[in-house]
């Protein structure tokens, strides 16, 4: 019997031609546009959230609600053939953390609604589960609400298995220099079990991205509830001090993870 060669793919499902699976490969485009608070939450309730080899620092952190289009550097077809596919929408809470004495980015919570990103996410660290995510959208023949403007109010929600765990909104005041995260390199836990034989993946991996741009930056008042649920822990995060809320559009490239410890 003639000897058939591996399928090479990337991800599941696995066919000869590769098409069908879930999260082409690298690399991958960001466009975002995005609301958020910075806030300082209580050191001695989110260390538990924080796990080693990375510290705590003051507390800092960054709750955002985004609308994200995404593609892989090669399948730019993608854009008009399945448009669908390279929209989502996502929430998540940032963390700024100590790990060898320098300064990084840790997602402890993240949240998108579409599966792409969720299995993208995984590779990469990200701890992505499923929610509905909403935020505020400007229209240009939407004449008191056509961009962003001194005195302007966005807001957002995410809601998991029926309870709202994550509520803001932002007041606009000005324009700003900029963007509130991320606080240096992200820095995620790639964890895949070994389900009682194979390979058992628990590592510290540090997110490559290049090619960062940014539009205006608006920066104002902000609002912010975490409300926990059972499956997600956010009643460790109380807030002590709300420093601002922000609007903004960035994009960027990435082209996957380096590994700095395995666990």
């Amino acid at each position: 019997m003639q000897t058939r060669n591996v399928f090479n793919i990337f991800t599941l499902p696995i066919t000869k031609s590769g098409q069908s699976q879930i999260v082409p490969p690298p690399p991958w485009i960001y466009a975002i546009e995005m609301i958020g608070v910075k806030a300082f939450f209580d050191l001695n309730r989110i260390t538990d959230l924080i796990p080693p080899p990375l510290e705590p620092t003051d507390g800092e952190g960054f709750v955002y609600i985004a609308k994200i289009f995404t593609i892989s550097d090669n399948r730019w077809e993608m854009l008009y053939e399945d448009p669908e596919e390279t929209k989502y929408m996502e929430a998540a809470i940032a963390l700024k953390v100590k790990y060898k004495d320098s300064i990084y980015t840790y997602f402890p919570f993240m949240w998108v609604d579409k599966d792409l990103p969720l299995i993208r996410g995984w590779l990469l660290g990200y701890p992505k589960k499923l929610a509905i995510i909403a935020m505020s959208e400007y229209h240009k023949l939407l004449d008191n609400y056509n961009g962003p403007a001194e005195g302007i109010k966005m807001g957002g929600y995410a809601v998991r298995n029926g309870r709202e765990i994550i509520r803001m909104r932002i007041t606009l005041k000005e324009k700003y220099s900029s963007p509130p995260i991320p606080f240096g390199p992200i820095v995620q836990f790639r964890r895949f079990p070994s389900v009682q034989e194979g390979t058992n993946v628990y590592e510290l991996g540090q997110v490559i991205s290049s090619d960062f741009r940014a539009g205006d930056i608006w920066r104002g008042d902000g609002e912010l509830l975490l409300n926990n649920s059972i499956n997600d822990e956010l009643e460790l995060f109380k807030i002590n001090k709300i420093e601002a809320g922000y609007y903004f559009n960035w994009s960027f490239k990435q082209l996957g993870t380096k590994i700095l410890a395995k666990l």
